[in-house]
């Protein structure tokens, strides 16, 4: 299946307010090659620089632009990037902001015709739906995490007779803390994870699932979640233990952009968690769902 298709088919293409339908021309002036780079790369955690590389590739596949990444960061130690770099004059260039730090800014989809940082968190799957394949071959795995990875899976399967493994992302963590709870960044009761494991269970009848759960909160995880069915991983790398998530066949997810990233790259069902980031609070306002989660995953609550 194309991305083309891919994207008509899974993303909401009416919020995703435009077209990818032309070819990408190369953009220049006086024949020479423009560029973007962001602003700074090094804000946020994994999930947050995905979005942002992800995010300004999309960007200048649409306008034939080339783009550049800071070198030297957690995200080029933990995939095989082809985009990083310095431009020497990279400091000089004007910065265009996006407009909403949690929704799709189609503008930054048509840019001046010089080379540009683009600032914001570019957290919306439309400004790369139409690369998907590209992005997913810029997420490839360092062979050392890989490695690392099949190692886990091999002996999941070799020692509980797996014949599906559902990764499962918990993040609690400094969500916990009151400062964030007030801007809607909230985790998910048990009741939740319990929904989403008999929800998993009940699309595949027959099948023996294993759920392998990575966390920032071991304790909590083994207290609420153990069952013969469940494996808490032990503590690894924020980048093995994405490896290990993204290598499963389904995701579900909690809190956060690195949860997001791990049922994006897995690619299968993936079931969210509708409580984070509720309407009322100052994040949630910000947030649209519709071009945050795509349209095929699906929304659990507590």
């Amino acid at each position: 299946m194309s991305s083309a298709t891919l994207y008509k088919d899974l993303y909401d293409e009416e919020f995703c307010t435009v077209s990818f339908s032309t070819p990408h021309k190369k953009t220049s002036v006086h024949n020479v090659t423009l560029f973007t780079t962001e602003h700074v790369m090094k804000l946020g955690r994994l999930g947050n620089m995905m979005f942002r590389y992800a995010g300004n590739l999309g960007i200048a596949r649409k306008q034939g632009r080339q783009m550049f990444t800071e070198p030297g960061t957690d995200l080029g130690q933990t995939f095989k990037l082809t985009h990083e770099g310095v431009h020497e004059e990279a400091e000089t260039w004007p910065v265009i902001a996006e407009k909403n730090l949690l929704d799709f800014d189609s503008k930054l989809m048509n840019l001046p015709l010089r080379n540009l940082r683009i600032d914001g968190y570019l957290q919306s799957f439309c400004y790369f739906a139409e690369i998907i394949d590209e992005v997913r071959q810029e997420f490839t795995f360092q062979d050392h995490i890989a490695v690392v990875a099949a190692n886990i899976f091999r002996e999941v399967y070799l020692n509980y007779n797996a014949s599906m493994i559902v990764g499962v992302h918990v993040r609690r963590g400094d969500f916990l803390m009151t400062e964030w709870n007030s801007l809607g960044f909230t985790v998910p009761r048990k009741s939740y994870f319990t929904k989403a494991f008999n929800l998993m269970k009940s699309k595949f009848p027959g099948r023996t699932i294993i759920f392998i759960v990575a966390s920032d909160d071991l304790p909590w995880c083994r207290e609420n979640l153990s069952a013969e069915d469940v494996i808490v991983m032990p503590p690894a790398s924020p980048a093995v233990h994405l490896a290990v998530l993204s290598s499963c066949e389904h995701v579900i997810m909690s809190s956060g952009t690195y949860g997001w990233w791990a049922g994006w790259l897995a690619n299968g069902h993936v079931i969210y968690y509708t409580g984070f980031l509720p309407k009322g609070t100052f994040q949630g306002n910000l947030l649209n769902k519709r071009t945050y989660y795509p349209r095929q995953w699906i929304g659990v609550g507590d």
